[in-house]
């Protein structure tokens, strides 16, 4: 997510399977973001989880 340019940083909470983001909107947007959440191979609201990227993750990363 840190490779995202302007999110400064993110938290995780596994129990409730969330990201939360902290970024800078004047060079990025939510919709990249979500993007490069799909690329992880999560999905982000609207935006479905790349399959490549979902097959690749550990068994207890999918839900």
């Amino acid at each position: 997510m840190l490779k995202i340019k302007g999110v400064k940083m993110y938290e995780l909470d596994d129990e409730a399977m969330t990201f939360t983001i902290y970024y800078n909107s004047k060079k990025t947007t939510l919709q990249a973001i979500k993007e490069g959440i799909s690329k992880l191979g999560y999905d982000a609201d609207e935006v479905k989880a790349d399959p490549e990227a979902y097959k690749s993750l550990d068994g207890c990363c999918k839900a």
